[in-house]
């Protein structure tokens, strides 16, 4: 079984000088990030540096995750007092995508070694039915289907890069599960993080349409389409979805409904369904507005669109920015753009890029303030990848928005 390298988890009578180090960092953090929550949260300010040094120093950190599990995962994330966790199989594969589309815009093969490494490492860990345990490895030991439709993401890209039937053969499996978890009207009920029904699921449901148009199977692509479909019912006229929250009794989240929002985003780009554009413009009007009008958007969010926390998602502000800039390449609507832009801002702003030698140089925290519900104390490895797939979208979106005006 990998591991990543071990690290004590008991708090020791008398502090290291490192251990020291960190405690001042999120005492000082913690201090920064209470202060905020009483203003603006993140208020408009200039970055200190390009998106070139926030991509570099967040790729470093996200290879840094690579290496502490030997290479072959990532680890799911930095967290105070107890470092590097174990590797996390559905955050390692949609990381593959990441790595690949970094080793292209860097000329770095590293990237691509990597990429290679997780994805055959995932392939030795498939269950027999085709999926893939959730959580951290070897917190479960039943597949669920949303980490399954993540990891079948990253391996749709190297079976797209590379033509190695050890991908496709792995992809064919994993989206075998996944319809085997679907019923009748296209919702899953099988095999449930949670053992609840998630509207988020058609994420995943994004990966299986993929993969059905990738190796020509028109039956993985018409069960991608029925949980679309099933997701559209979720729908409220306001843009609000049903069934959205991660845990019983809990509220929906903004990084859950950027999940929602960019599973049908993709859909609609395979299948040129509009009803699908539809739905993402409906709500992703509605998070314009809100941040338009509160200057940001809390994590939990109520059926009316209240604010339930007063904490910010940083991964969800990283992912509603890519739905956006995607919005706004299909639309030319610039509120798209423009709240974009903000968003990436804001994540960039609570960077850490001044301390090298620390372990969360680079990382992106879970939430703003840092002991907030979502990851709390952490850096989890999904909000930095979220955050560079952002960086490299904003790069391309921008060219091409500057080459139009310029016209």
């Amino acid at each position: 079984m990998l591991a990543c390298e071990p690290v004590s988890i008991r708090v020791p009578a008398l502090f290291s000088r490192r251990r020291s180090h960190l405690l001042t960092h999120f005492i000082v953090q913690s201090t920064r990030d209470m202060t905020a929550a009483h203003l603006p949260l993140i208020a408009p300010r200039a970055r200190p540096q390009s998106d070139g040094v926030h991509l570099e120093a967040a790729a470093g950190w996200l290879m840094k995750s690579i290496e502490a599990c030997g290479g072959n995962a990532s680890s799911k994330g930095y967290r105070f007092l107890k470092g590097w966790l174990p590797p996390y199989p559905e955050t390692s594969g949609y990381i593959i995508p990441t790595l690949l589309a970094l080793s292209e815009e860097t000329g770095d093969p590293e990237y691509r070694e990597r990429a290679l490494a997780i994805g055959r490492w995932l392939t030795s860990i498939q269950m027999d039915e085709g999926g893939f345990v959730g959580r951290e490895l070897g917190k479960l030991d039943k597949p669920v289907v949303f980490n399954t439709g993540m990891i079948l993401l990253g391996l749709n890209a190297l079976a797209r890069t590379t033509g190695d039937d050890e991908f496709t053969a792995s992809a064919h499996r994993a989206s075998a599960f996944l319809m085997s978890c679907m019923d009748p009207s296209g919702c899953f009920v099988r095999n449930l993080s949670n053992d609840m029904v998630h509207t988020y699921n058609v994420r995943a449901a994004w990966g299986l349409a993929a993969f059905g148009k990738l190796s020509h199977c028109p039956s993985y692509v018409g069960a991608g389409i029925a949980n679309a479909d099933w997701a559209l019912t979720q729908q409220e006229q306001n843009g609000f979805f049903q069934n959205n929250a991660f845990k019983p009794g809990g509220h929906a989240n903004s990084h859950g409904l950027a999940y929602v929002l960019r599973g049908l985003l993709e859909i609609h780009r395979l299948t040129g369904d509009r009803r699908y554009l539809d739905a993402v413009q409906l709500t992703a009007g509605r998070i314009v507005a809100l941040y338009g009008g509160r200057r940001r958007i809390a994590a939990d969010l109520g059926p009316d669109w209240s604010y339930l926390s007063g904490h910010i998602c940083l991964t969800g502000y990283a992912q509603l920015a890519i739905v956006l800039f995607k919005l706004f390449d299909l639309s030319g609507d610039e509120n798209y753009l423009n709240t974009a832009l903000c968003l990436v801002d804001d994540v960039a702003a609570t960077q850490n890029i001044t301390d090298t030698d620390a372990p969360h140089y680079g990382g992106i925290k879970g939430s703003l303030p840092i002991y907030g519900r979502y990851a709390a104390l952490q850096y989890p490895n999904w909000a930095t990848k979220f955050f560079i797939d952002a960086l490299l979208l904003k790069k391309r979106i921008w060219a091409r928005y500057a080459d139009r005006i310029s016209v």
